[in-house]
This record gives C-alpha cells, sequence and structure tokens, in this order.
C-alpha cells in the first residue's frame, strides 16, 4: 500500500486541472482567430480531460527527478502535449511537420500558465 502514498493528492490534481484548462483557454482563443483554425466541439474537453490525466501521469513518474517549479511545469506541459500529439499523428490527422509545430505550441501554452501556478505552490509539489 506504499504506492497509495506516492499518489498527487486533490489539491495537486486541482492545480494540475487549472493548468490545463487555463492553456485549454489559450488554444481556444487562438482557434477562434481564424475559419481555418476551427476543430470539433469536442476537442477541448477531449484535450483537458487526456491533458490533466497524462499531466498527472507524467508528473508521478518524474516525480523524484523533478526539484524546480520549471521542472515540474516543464513535466506537467511537456507530458500531454507529446502523447496527444502522438495519437493525432497515429491517426493521421495532420501532416508531420504540422503536428511538430502544433507539439511545442501546446507545450508552451500549458507551460505558460504552469510555470507561474507551480512557481506559487511549489510546496506542494516539490518535497
Amino acid at each position: 500500500m506504499d504506492w497509495l502514498k506516492k499518489l498527487p493528492n486533490e489539491l495537486q490534481v486541482s492545480l494540475i486541472l487549472l493548468i490545463i484548462s487555463l492553456g485549454t483557454i489559450i488554444d481556444y482563443l487562438v482557434h477562434t482567430l481564424d475559419d481555418r483554425f476551427s476543430v470539433a466541439p469536442e476537442y477541448f474537453p477531449h484535450k483537458i480531460f487526456y491533458g490533466v490525466l497524462w499531466g498527472t501521469i507524467g508528473y508521478m513518474i518524474f516525480k523524484k527527478y523533478l526539484h524546480t517549479p520549471f521542472s515540474v511545469a516543464f513535466t506537467i506541459s511537456a507530458t500531454p502535449a507529446v502523447i496527444l500529439q502522438a495519437m493525432y499523428i497515429y491517426k493521421g490527422h495532420l501532416l508531420l511537420w504540422v503536428s511538430f509545430l502544433f507539439m511545442v505550441l501546446h507545450f508552451l501554452m500549458f507551460l505558460l500558465p504552469g510555470y507561474f501556478i507551480l512557481k506559487k505552490y511549489r510546496h506542494l509539489f516539490l518535497d
């Protein structure tokens, strides 16, 4: 039962949800700039749900290697950005170079709020 102690607590998951949600709001604003950027309505709830899931899993896996707020924000941002974009590559939604560009952009959309939130709440994520 030691593994139960390693699970993120509710506050950590709530902050990861906040980070992913704020990043998704940035993404939504970008998608509304031009009709060519439009996506299906289920895109944003999908991004939030799986972003929180993969961000939390990424944090759990790499927790012992994370020593700064930036490294935690990087991990929570990069994990869902890479995994979600890999899924889109696998499904053949976009050209490969476009997928890598979007991976970087989505990572930055999560990293921006993530860094400031984790800087303020570092004590909740770092031992």
